[in-house]
């Protein structure tokens, strides 16, 4: 029996790798202090919690008999891999001061169960909702690092969570479009591509205009608009301009890696101006 298997080892979307990097650097690189203590052990708990998602969900379904029974034991000694940087992480920041960054941890506890609940009923797939709380989950990463070591839950990191949430939503709606397009086999006219787009579309707008007005009122700084009217870009042009007609699934999650990429790297950029 081969304990490592890729897909039980390691998440296999692409999508889900971009929404937890993308707001735990945003949190990092906004941060007076980069290189703080309490991060490391931050990562750890994280990145043990990330990881482990994906052995869970296999353990599920072979208990759901959606999966071969050859599978438990592989998915069970990650389980129990990944838990334990979990628990090494955690115990950090407890040593360290940041155990109040546990809280957000246990909130993520009832959205984790209503996950697997659904796994075991064979209902996961197309549940966009459910996929938005969760990004809303990953998004606790970004105040998690910009509080590390500093004692407490400033408003300053509410707001960041609050915008990486706002784009990870407007990136699985986008992401589900793209999808829509990748079972198409030619190309839609023009009416048909704005019906189908109208909801993304909506998404990426609705999150300008709150990202401007969150500027007006200096809650945030001007810069953010970039970073959200650059997602409106991309909604623009994969969904109207230049849709993925019949597109891998792989492509479409490396590229909204990329997308998440140029995210952050603006709001890093104005948050540091």
């Amino acid at each position: 029996m081969t304990l490592f298997q890729k897909h039980i080892a390691l998440p296999q979307q692409h999508g889900a790798w971009a929404i937890w990097l993308g707001p735990f650097a945003i949190g990092i690189g906004v941060s007076e202090t980069a290189l703080k203590p309490g991060l490391l052990w931050l990562a750890l708990a994280s990145l043990g919690g990330f990881f482990a998602l994906q052995p869970l969900t296999l353990f599920v379904k072979v208990l759901a008999r959606r999966r071969p029974r050859a599978d438990l034991i592989p998915a069970a000694f990650w389980i129990i891999a990944y838990g334990l940087v979990t628990a090494i992480g955690a115990f950090g920041l407890i040593l360290t001061g940041n155990g109040f960054l546990l809280w957000l941890g246990l909130a993520a506890l009832p959205v984790l169960a209503w996950q697997m609940w659904l796994v075991a009923r064979r209902e996961e797939r197309g549940q966009m909702g459910v996929e938005v709380v969760g990004a809303g989950v990953l998004c606790m990463a970004t105040p998690a690092a910009v509080w590390a070591d500093t004692g407490a839950m400033s408003p300053a990191g509410w707001w960041l969570f609050a915008l990486c949430w706002l784009q990870a939503a407007g990136a699985i709606v986008y992401v589900y479009l793209r999808l829509e397009h990748r079972r198409m086999t030619t190309l839609p006219e023009w009416n048909e591509r704005v019906k189908l787009a109208r909801r993304s579309m909506l998404y990426s707008i609705a999150n300008v205009i709150i990202a401007a007005a969150l500027a007006a009122f200096g809650v945030a700084p001007p810069g953010i608009i970039a970073a959200f009217a650059a997602m409106l870009a991309e909604s623009v042009y994969g969904g109207l301009a230049r849709p993925g007609i019949g597109a891998k699934p792989s492509s479409i999650g490396v590229r909204q890696i990329i997308v998440t990429v140029l995210f952050a790297v603006l709001m890093i950029i104005a948050y540091r101006m």
